[in-house]
């Protein structure tokens, strides 16, 4: 009688403990997941910089003797044409120093011409006619410099242009080759920006550029690469010159832009994810769709990640795939998942 009461309870005892085990697998739940999706293919998102517009040609005008300013008739902003002057050496010291070279010149222009008479009469020695015929050749080159350099008393605009600068006053003593001002052309423009080592390494793949300004509203112009450099300044940014293509004149240098950079699909298909969709394991970076209650592993490669947090990867997807947002390093493939339910744009807050 002990036996069976003891055989009974050990038999209640399993059968309620079987029972509590079946409700708790029976109360896995199946987790929820929040779901994007994917929009755009082949469709990269472009970047944008600011950056500085320059003229083309840019250039400053120094003079090539020393001496005192004694005008600068030309003011910043000033429209100048070439050839106009800009600035003006009290030139006194180079026009006595020229009138003595001339005279010095004439008389010994005629020393040697009676020489060189002579010579030619066999008046004279072979010695003599070569020091009257170095002589008239060496005053000559004198001469000639003392003539550039009261020229160079007067600097004039390279080019037409504009007055981007004035660097001195009239009346200051200034030394050969100091700028005295800046002129830019009226003409071409580029725009200059810097880009991080990321931008650098995929320039090839730069196909569209635009510019915009803050100044002139709802309006882009086109741009065309000219340069960047090869080597990172001290911020590790690479400059990059971009023309402005055609002629605007209500475009001026010094003005800032924002330039817009957009790029060329290469290969497979591209597409753009928050990064936190991308989950890593052994076999490599992937994202988990959502499809008929299931996730599943999609391998992908990523190629780009932005400072915005979105990635650009390629991979075995396509426009409408829902792939999870969030969470999914806790997924595993073929696992079934929900997505979380979209609250009603009436009940704000989900208090209803």
């Amino acid at each position: 009688m002990k036996s069976f009461r003891a055989l009974l309870c050990l038999t209640l005892a399993w059968a309620f403990l079987s029972a509590c085990g079946s409700k708790e697998k029976a109360e896995v739940a199946v987790p929820l997941v929040r779901l994007t999706t994917v929009e755009k293919v082949n469709n990269l998102p472009s970047t944008s910089y600011p950056g500085k517009t320059h003229s083309v040609e840019t250039s400053s005008v120094a003079f090539r003797v020393s001496g005192t300013l004694a005008s600068v008739p030309v003011k910043e902003g000033q429209h100048v044409s070439r050839g106009q002057v800009l600035a003006r050496l009290d030139d006194r010291d180079y026009r006595v120093q020229l009138q003595a070279t001339e005279a010095e010149y004439a008389q010994v222009k005629a020393q040697a011409e009676r020489i060189i008479a002579l010579y030619e009469d066999e008046g004279t020695s072979q010695n003599n006619y070569d020091k009257a015929r170095y002589g008239l050749e060496q005053i000559t080159q004198k001469l000639q410099h003392h003539r550039d350099q009261l020229n160079d008393c007067v600097i004039t605009a390279p080019f037409d242009g504009y007055v981007q600068k004035v660097f001195r006053d009239a009346h200051e003593t200034v030394g050969a080759g100091m700028p005295i001002v800046s002129v830019f052309a009226s003409g071409k423009k580029e725009i200059v920006i810097h880009i991080p080592v990321s931008e650098y390494l995929r320039r090839h793949s730069f196909e569209n550029m635009k510019a915009s300004f803050a100044s002139i509203k709802d309006k882009f112009y086109d741009l065309r690469l000219t340069s960047i450099s090869h080597n990172a300044n001290v911020n590790q940014l690479y400059e990059v010159h971009l023309d402005i293509e055609g002629n605007h004149p209500e475009i001026t240098p010094g003005m800032t832009a924002m330039v817009i950079i957009s790029y060329r699909a290469e290969g497979s298909q591209e597409i753009q994810l928050p990064a936190t969709a991308i989950v890593s394991g052994s076999e490599g970076p992937a994202v988990f769709v959502w499809r008929d209650g299931h996730v599943w592993r999609t391998p992908v490669e990523m190629t780009f990640i932005h400072g915005s947090g979105m990635a650009e990867i390629r991979g075995n997807l396509h426009a409408g795939d829902q792939v999870v947002l969030s969470g999914a390093s806790n997924l595993t493939d073929g696992q079934p998942a929900q997505p979380f339910p979209v609250p009603s744009e009436t009940n704000v807050g989900g208090l209803l």
